[in-house]
């Protein structure tokens, strides 16, 4: 087994623990997260750790997938060294097989050699990605951001690392956001709130003129610390109107001073109309994203076959929404 993963009596792999970022009693887990960061290259990789998947070692790297019914739902493609990559797809299927699951994976970059596989591929989500390097707010497509920065500097908000005196502060932040939200948090994918996941990410924080915090964001790094994604994002209700666009901005920003070759605003899924809206509003959030002037990437849903594509849609939204739609449907109270 890879360092950071643990078998169960049946020999499949057991789940990482919840609170791995900060239990130096549960080594595993850590250092599965660590391998992740190292060998995955995608924006979606850093999400194969998330709690309540099942990490396993591939020839060359690492693969994780959250069991649904009969489905191995993958997050993404196995995190592997450069060139060995399609040993560490084979080694996922293989594995899925052997434990009588059927294959689904949620977002990839490059669908070409699952098709290979005779697996079949359709684009759901584009990711927004920003070139690091030399990265300015300056130019007609990045203005409001600019102005936005401008309007929030006035108005008192600053941006500084997070630390654990801001805990409560974050806390109360992300209660109000969740009332105003469907189905609570998602996960797989995306985060979830607590101080475990905080001191694993790399987390900002919005403070008004009163030191009181208003906004955060997290992210998390990806290919060897050269790539930053885009997580948690979440304001108070009585925040400035410009405090996100600060967060975000001066992340890049600082991101760039650094030396990162590359931030993830996050993958967006394609709109598929009013219901799916109401669970997780995509338009509204490309419009936001789409005013950093990232390039969007198409990101593939591979499934089986075409056949199966729609059991490996109800698995894929069972791993996000665990309770089901109508809980997702749900407005927070």
């Amino acid at each position: 087994m890879e360092p950071g993963t643990s078998t169960g009596e049946s020999g499949r792999p057991a789940p990482a623990s919840a609170a791995a970022a900060e239990d130096a009693r549960d080594p595993a887990a850590v250092a599965m997260a660590e391998t992740i960061e190292r060998l995955g290259r995608s924006s979606v990789s850093p999400f194969l750790a998330t709690p309540g998947n099942l990490g396993f070692r591939v020839p060359h790297g690492i693969a994780a997938y959250r069991r649904v019914r009969g489905w191995a739902v993958f997050a993404t493609a196995p995190a592997a060294d450069v060139g060995h990559e399609s040993d560490a797809l084979d080694g996922a299927l293989a594995h899925a097989a052997a434990n009588g699951l059927r294959p689904v994976f949620a977002a990839v970059g490059d669908p070409e050699p699952f098709v290979d596989r005779g697996m079949y591929a359709t684009e759901i989500a584009d990711d927004a990605l920003v070139a690091l390097p030399g990265f300015t707010l300056a130019g007609k497509r990045r203005a409001s951001i600019r102005h936005s920065v401008s309007a929030a500097t006035r108005a008192g908000v600053t941006v500084v690392p997070y630390s654990d005196e801001h805990f409560d502060g974050l806390a109360r932040v992300s209660e109000q956001w969740l009332r105003t939200k469907r189905g609570g948090e998602l996960g797989f994918t995306l985060g979830t709130f607590g101080r475990a996941e905080l001191r694993s990410a790399e987390c900002r924080v919005a403070l008004d003129a009163d030191g009181r915090v208003v906004g955060f964001v997290t992210w998390r790094r990806f290919d060897d610390g050269r790539g930053r994604v885009l997580d948690l994002m979440r304001r108070a209700e009585d925040a400035p109107n410009p405090t996100m666009d600060l967060l975000v901005a001066s992340s890049l920003l600082e991101y760039s001073a650094l030396g990162v070759a590359v931030a993830s605003l996050g993958s967006v899924p394609r709109s598929h109309g009013q219901l799916a809206e109401h669970v997780y509003a995509t338009v509204s959030l490309r419009r936001y994203k789409d005013k950093f002037a990232p390039v969007w990437m198409p990101m593939s849903l591979v499934a089986p076959s075409a056949r199966r594509l729609p059991g490996a849609l109800r698995a894929v939204t069972t791993a996000y929404c665990p309770d089901g739609m109508l809980r997702a449907l749900r407005r927070n109270g």
